[in-house]
């Protein structure tokens, strides 16, 4: 696959450039040698989220830095963890009187890095907790659900966080809102062909054409359901049986579902299984509460999908429900 960059070593750094020069006064670049990192222009006196990962998978994890979402982002190289001295600048650089949430996906190096960072900044006199999240229902059993993968459904737990930093809570409330979030979001994944490194243009993995696997990761790793490609309505029924019964789902809950493509299925086929989505949800009786399209969490040119459900009570609904804003992170005000 043919790839628009100039040089591997500097994709990173010139995205990040382009993107801030692009939209000038939303933001501001992290003013440290070799840091790749973007915060909010304007913060105002609340606690800050600092997200942080490999890139390549964008939006995630420079978009979802705006208002009502994260205040600051830390990008490691494609698919690699930022280094913990980047980490560190960003969180020098935010607000941080109130104390800094870092929440990331639960993958080995992000993990490291983080916590050992949470350290480093409380010598910095920073109080600084982590938030990992662990949505992906294929990557472990549900009695482990704390050993889980952090996929897609990180972007539905960073804005529910961001409104809780919004309404002024203090720290400890908004990491115990984002633990709740996190712990209520399920996604699973479908993958129809494989993704490519931006600096090689090779693909990660082999995958034959016209099969498609159900829970794989990003890199290759195997899924759970190894199949022949199917229709829309068949992948959304196969989809839906594993996650309504991986979070038990009844007509009591109350729910917000994101249906996240990758970067190389259209809108076309999203809205198609989208189609059947709805229509099952309304077999079961959902209260869905939301429920879009979106592709907030793309890795590089993959064919497939992945559907997040949150499961909402009152406290959840009410952050949920508030605004976010990036340029390629948009949510509206809900009811009211």
């Amino acid at each position: 696959m043919n790839k628009i960059i100039n040089h591997p070593d500097n994709m990173i750094k010139e995205m990040l450039e382009g993107y801030l020069s692009i939209y000038p006064g939303l933001f501001d670049k992290v003013d440290a040698p070799n840091t790749n990192g973007l915060m909010v222009h304007d913060h105002g006196d609340k606690v800050s989220i600092v997200v942080g990962g490999g890139a390549g998978n964008e939006p995630w994890i420079m978009g979802y830095v705006g208002r009502g979402l994260a205040t600051g982002a830390s990008l490691g190289n494609v698919y690699t963890a930022p280094p913990s001295r980047t980490i560190l600048n960003v969180t020098k650089a935010v607000p941080h009187d109130r104390g800094v949430v870092y929440i990331c996906t639960n993958h080995a190096g992000d993990v490291l890095n983080f916590e050992l960072v949470s350290e480093l900044a409380e010598l910095e006199g920073i109080t600084a907790k982590c938030v990992f999240v662990t949505d992906d229902i294929t990557s472990e059993p549900i009695e482990r659900k704390d050993e889980r993968r952090g996929v897609a459904g990180i972007a539905l737990v960073i804005k529910v966080a961001g409104a809780a930093c919004d309404a002024g809570l203090s720290l400890d409330e908004v990491v115990r809102i984002a633990t709740k979030a996190k712990q209520e979001t399920y996604t699973f994944s479908v993958t129809t062909s494989p993704g490519y490194m931006p600096g090689s243009g090779r693909a990660m993995f082999e995958m034959p054409e016209g099969e498609i696997e159900y829970g794989m990761g990003f890199n290759g790793e195997p899924g759970v359901l190894h199949t022949k490609l199917t229709s829309a309505d068949e992948i959304a029924e196969t989809m839906m049986k594993y996650l309504c019964d991986d979070m038990k789902l009844t007509e009591r809950d109350e729910i917000a579902v994101m249906i996240n493509g990758f970067g190389f299925t259209s809108p076309l086929e999203l809205c198609i299984l989208g189609r059947r989505v709805r229509s099952l949800l309304a077999e079961k009786n959902a209260r869905v509460h939301d429920i879009f399209i979106d592709e907030l969490f793309r890795p590089q040119g993959t064919g497939g999908l992945s559907i997040s459900i949150m499961r909402l009570d009152d406290e959840l609904k009410k952050y949920y429900d508030m605004p976010a804003y990036s340029p390629f992170f948009k949510k509206e005000a809900i009811g009211g």
